[in-house]
């Protein structure tokens, strides 16, 4: 270990005591607020997906409940102390993605941190999983911030993925719980589907006709420098190759929340790539024909719709050197697996509206439980304690 790492290393470990402290001394110059629960929202500045499912449920189950909401950064500075405040007397931290907070303290044994995770399945490898990987945490800094730990509810799509989330979170089996991911629920509800349906046709009209097939595609977030899984640039290649793509078929560009936007409106200069600025990417599922992804855990939502599905993996031997999955795709997914563009095009060119493709045994592998996923979630970690 160089003098820099060290240096880091010790700023890490002197952060994480005075955080630790802060905590402790709200924790007890405070009464635990049994009606309050907290909402971390990282991954986007609104409050959707399976936090805004879990966030609805929850006031119907318990109107007398106080929800406050932190956005958070993830980064090591002052601010980062002032979110402690709005958890130190909470009955519930409810997250979605990494938070570095639960991280860095011990927490109350009567605060319940409920982890309902943004991705079904297990597809691409995460958290402890990648440690000391190209892609991943040094051990070294896993010392001093154990991440993914303190979580005393996980809720997963199914059973089998279980060991994998155990792994990836460094905890206990026994605290991940296979309900499924509560905004599954959006399919099982025809007045919010219509709803969804007409607010993406109003919102983009030019693109929404009943003469067009309609691609989605949405890639997995790629990190960058020296934690770069591959050397695909999907946006490049789609650009290079769109007038090839049948004039009646519009492509969806859904990209991950954490996509760089000067990469993203590269696109623009594409008329049959339209970039899904609004809505979230199982709202555009509803209104789309078919899905292209690479490595995203959104296959395993959308094969509830039983649609055609295809993988673009032109650097899969390239990605799994040097970040790996749990299983293969073949195993948790039915959908095509294409390795070069001119097959992606003509995948694309395939394409037909209202196209029935079965998924069944994906479903059946992928998912306990598709039915109130979120009335299930909230029901359970009410009642069930965990410390």
């Amino acid at each position: 270990m160089d003098i820099k790492e060290s240096l880091k290393n010790l700023f890490f470990f002197i952060y994480k005591c005075l955080f630790n402290v802060t905590y402790k001394i709200l924790c007890l110059t405070q009464k635990t607020n049994e009606n309050r629960a907290v909402f971390v929202l990282s991954r986007s500045e609104e409050l959707e997906g399976n936090l805004s499912y879990v966030y609805k449920e929850l006031i119907k189950q318990e109107p007398a409940i106080e929800i406050h909401f932190v956005h958070t950064e993830n980064k090591m500075n002052l601010k980062l102390f002032t979110e402690i405040f709005k958890f130190s007397n909470a009955s519930y931290l409810i997250l979605d993605d990494y938070y570095l907070p639960v991280y860095l303290i011990k927490p109350s044994k009567n605060l319940k941190v409920i982890q309902l995770w943004h991705a079904a399945g297990a597809f691409k490898k995460f958290g402890y999983s990648t440690k000391d990987t190209k892609f991943g945490p040094s051990t070294s800094y896993l010392n001093i911030i154990p991440i993914h730990s303190n979580y005393s509810h996980v809720y997963v799509s199914s059973s089998h993925v279980i060991p994998y989330y155990a792994e990836a979170f460094n905890m206990s089996a026994e605290r991940i719980f296979p309900i499924g991911p509560p905004r599954i629920d959006l399919f099982n509800n025809q007045l919010e589907m219509s709803k969804k349906k007409k607010m993406i046709k109003e919102t983009f009209p030019e693109v929404i006709d009943n003469k067009k097939t309609l691609i989605l595609l949405a890639p997995t977030y790629r990190a960058t420098g020296s934690h770069q899984e591959s050397d695909l640039n999907i946006i490049d290649d789609l650009i290079q190759h769109s007038q090839k793509i049948r004039k009646d078929i519009q492509v969806i560009f859904k990209g991950h929340p954490y996509i760089e936007r000067r990469d993203l409106l590269k696109l623009n200069k594409c008329p049959n790539i339209t970039i899904a600025s609004k809505f979230t990417i199982n709202d555009w599922m509803l209104v789309t024909d078919a899905l292209v992804t690479d490595y995203s855990s959104s296959v395993f939502d959308f094969s509830l719709l039983k649609k055609p599905i295809a993988h673009f993996v032109p650097d899969l031997e390239q990605y799994v050197k040097n970040r790996g999955f749990y299983e293969g795709i073949n195993t948790i997914s039915d959908g095509e697996i294409i390795t070069n563009v001119e097959a992606l095009i003509k995948w694309i060119n395939d394409r037909q509206k209202d196209e029935y493709y079965n998924t069944s045994r994906m479903i059946e592998y992928n998912f306990d439980n598709t039915i109130d996923v979120s009335s299930k979630i909230v029901s359970h970690f009410k009642e069930i304690k965990t410390r």
